[in-house]
């Protein structure tokens, strides 16, 4: 039984454990995404389910699944599960396995990095052999994790009862460029150029994560090469011509301050156009609250931003890109046609095109703000430096992208169409990406 968690609308990686599975002779009972833990359970007993495999590619939603753990535990299912997504690792799987960070799940919890790596546990599970030897493995890696995890939540506590202690890393005097305008624009579809869009797509994420090439030198090189290049082109062209690609954007500017770990956005109707100086009375609209590293730098994103007890005010750019709802629409079609691949290549390109669209209008917006090529980063939500996806509400009550571009937001706070993206982006020159444990 597979499925997608509750929550997160992001179905390429689970697509291609389905196909690669199927191929190898497993039946696959495919949920979707967003699929609610009973629902899993349910499916799971319904059919005598094997293992069960959960994806996830963000760390809010990823929480789903030592919960369903918990739940199967509960229910004394003693059915194996598998784990994958972008959001986790091993550490992730070992902490899963842990319920409630005591007892441990005994029919397993396996972190699998790609789909190729979970057909070879499904493999192992189902053979008498190498299933004990694997279940056994995995429990003393769990146990092990165990005993680093308290060590380093002992760290953790000592260095939150220091918090007072931690000086800020960040240079706090940088000047602070003035945006062209307040508020919220729309970029017109006519103004961004699909051969720019194309160009700041990652091909290696592309090639090795959505459409699955594995392994290194001249076989995955003659892949790459002969048959991903070649269809990455067509597929670029035919997108275009064909209108199942639309590059979409709308993204704006916003007066803020930063209070502790809280960054307080204005309304910008105090601020004239070009200024950095409030001429009326200021109103919070909405405030940010980001997580401070507990070790290390102790790095917030509030850091990168004036601090209220100043007279300066800092500026925010914030930008949502969208290919459009085609690719969706088209991918569902081949898959109903039975066409999985193809639908896995259309799915890919349709969201490395709005990543690369996301680093273009970067670009864009470092252009209007008179930046270097290189300064500031694009930070997005349910990712370590500001995990809490419910800040998506946040920012679509600034840009208003259901009117603009048409991108909505589900109930867990994910952006639809799927290949969609959000950001904040950060200007200072310091800027950097970093952990948060949680």
């Amino acid at each position: 039984v597979l499925a997608t968690v509750y929550g997160d609308v992001h179905d390429i990686g689970k697509n291609l454990v389905k196909t690669i599975l199927s191929n190898n002779g497993y039946t696959v009972f495919d949920l979707g995404k967003q699929v609610p833990v009973q629902t899993i359970i349910d499916k799971a007993r319904e059919v005598g389910a094997t293992a069960i495999g959960l994806s996830a590619l963000l760390v809010s939603t990823s929480r789903q699944m030592p919960i369903c753990v918990g739940e199967l535990h509960r229910a004394n299912l003693g059915i194996p599960v598998l784990i994958g997504g972008a959001a986790i690792n091993r550490n992730f799987g070992r902490r899963a396995a842990l319920i409630e960070g005591d007892t441990y799940y005994e029919p397993g919890v396996f972190y699998c990095k790609d789909a190729f790596e979970g057909l070879d546990v499904v493999n192992a599970l189902t053979d008498p052999k190498q299933k004990p030897a694997l279940v056994e493995r995995t429990h003393q890696e769990a146990i092990e994790f165990k005993t680093q995890a308290a060590a380093f939540e002992a760290r953790a506590v000592e260095a939150g009862a220091n918090q007072k202690d931690f000086k800020v890393t960040v240079t706090r005097d940088v000047e602070v460029p003035k945006p062209p305008f307040w508020g919220a624009r729309t970029t017109p579809s006519r103004d961004i150029p699909f051969a720019g869009m194309y160009a700041g797509m990652d091909l290696k994420t592309l090639y090795r994560l959505h459409w699955g090439a594995r392994g290194s030198g001249e076989a995955v090189d003659k892949l790459i090469r002969d048959d991903f290049e070649p269809r990455r082109l067509k597929l670029q062209a035919e997108a275009e011509s064909k209108g199942w690609i639309r590059p979409l954007a709308v993204y704006g500017y916003f007066p803020v301050q930063s209070e502790g770990q809280d960054l307080v956005v204005y309304d910008h109707a105090a601020f004239t156009t070009g200024s950095l100086t409030p001429r009326g009375k200021l109103e919070e609209i909405v405030r940010f609250t980001f997580p401070r590293q507990a070790e290390r730098e102790g790095l917030c994103l509030s850091d990168y931003f004036a601090p209220a007890e100043g007279s300066k005010f800092d500026v925010l750019a914030l930008q949502v890109v969208s290919v459009g709802p085609n690719v969706d629409e088209l991918g569902s079609a081949l898959n109903a046609r039975g066409e999985y691949a193809e639908a896995l290549f259309v799915h890919g390109l349709g969201v490395s095109a709005a990543e690369g669209l996301a680093e273009w209008h970067h670009a864009h917006i470092r252009k209007e703000l008179n930046l270097d090529a290189e300064r500031g980063k694009r930070y997005s939500f349910g990712y370590s430096a500001c995990p809490d996806l419910a800040d998506q509400a946040k920012l679509f009550k600034l840009l208003k992208p259901e009117d603009a571009i048409g991108v909505s937001l589900t109930s867990a706070y994910q952006l639809v169409p799927e290949a969609s993206t959000s950001a904040m982006i950060v200007h200072h020159p310091q800027a950097a990406y970093y952990l948060v444990r949680a």
